[in-house]
């Protein structure tokens, strides 16, 4: 987290990153971020930032988005216009600065001394590789004898922290991707979030049995049951028509816009893919008239973890959309998380 945006403006940072060198000492890639970060990344404190990795706009600059994730003192040394160090900051909690966030414990590979700081070396191996694959040669001019980055699955220091939003290095519901469309890499492997192949991939299991809905549409939702042994996923939809119908049209029971839909298929990992069925035709606890069930499209429903998923719909009758899913209840989080 880099706050400065130049040796001109507020302190200096000092070293965008940190290595112990075998020939030649510690080295320092940039004396701070005008130095030669903001190169690729412009300047830190001015315009709209857009990411160099999907191209998605932050909607405000680099500094201010920082600082809705972490207090001035938890990248700064001291106040708001003191030197930003990699691996330092004056904050009790927060107080790796840059690399609690963009690097990990797991890959330090001893103590370095910068400028009379010391500090952890090897921390920022995930991100230097992450720069390394786009510039092909920029870090390893200056950088030397990183270890192998430990995998995606292992959180950065701040993740764990109480105060943090961030919790999961592996997630893919947003919750780390708070701008753009994907996460950190940070083991430098060119995988993002649950995509890459150190997290594994999310499984469907029993514990999705459960009332499901969005919160945009409250008074809407889904009932889902998971047949592990079938390999299916049942879905019951209790919606809406797509149009009001008119003001003198009344129903004996319930509403005269009320609409069920069930849909039902087969799952994989993360995903099911479902056959959706319209029925018609009924009377309310009557076998007579025998109801009519029509085929109108599909869904799909992917799992992000326990608690979230994105269910997609192709109804010819009544159209195309995304609805992003949570549990009503949590009960059965637990049993998911196990299985």
């Amino acid at each position: 987290m880099l706050f400065n945006s130049s040796r001109h403006a507020l302190s200096p940072i000092k070293g965008f990153l940190w290595l112990t060198l075998a020939c030649c000492g510690t080295a320092w890639a940039y004396d701070d971020y005008g130095g030669g970060c903001d190169t690729c990344h412009g300047d830190f404190r001015s315009g709209v930032y857009a990411s160099n990795h999907d191209g998605a706009s932050w909607g405000t600059d680099l500094m201010t988005k920082h600082g809705e994730w972490v207090t001035c003192t938890g990248c700064h040394q001291s106040d708001f216009s003191a030197d930003v160090l990699l691996n330092q900051s004056a904050d009790s909690t927060f107080s790796k600065s840059c690399v609690g966030c963009h690097g990990r414990d797991e890959d330090v590979t001893g103590n370095c001394v910068g400028d009379d700081s010391p500090v952890e070396c090897g921390s920022g191996a995930g991100l230097r590789q992450t720069h390394e694959a786009v510039s092909q040669g920029a870090c390893s001019g200056c950088h030397s004898g990183d270890a192998t980055p430990v995998g995606e699955n292992v959180n950065p220091y701040n993740y764990s922290l109480a105060g943090s939003t961030i919790k999961d290095s592996c997630d893919a519901d947003g919750s780390e991707s708070q701008v753009g469309t994907t996460g950190l890499d940070n083991d430098g492997d060119g995988e993002r979030d649950a995509s890459d192949s150190d997290c594994g991939q999310f499984g469907i299991n029993a514990g999705m049995n459960d009332a499901w809905y969005s919160p945009a549409t409250s008074g809407q939702g889904f009932l889902i049951t998971v047949f592990e042994d079938t390999g299916l996923v049942f879905l019951a939809w209790f919606t809406f028509d797509v149009e009001r119908p008119p003001a003198d049209v009344t129903a004996i029971l319930g509403d005269p816009g009320h609409r069920w839909v069930t849909a039902q298929g087969p799952f994989s990992g993360d995903t099911a893919t479902l056959n959706v069925t319209v029925t018609s035709g009924g009377v309310f606890d009557s076998p007579e008239p025998p109801v009519e069930n029509a085929q109108d499209g599909t869904m799909t429903i992917k799992w992000n973890d326990c608690t979230s998923a994105t269910l997609t719909y192709d109804i010819p009758s009544a159209g195309q959309g995304e609805i992003q899913l949570q549990r009503i209840a949590n009960d059965n989080v637990a049993l998911c998380e196990a299985l």
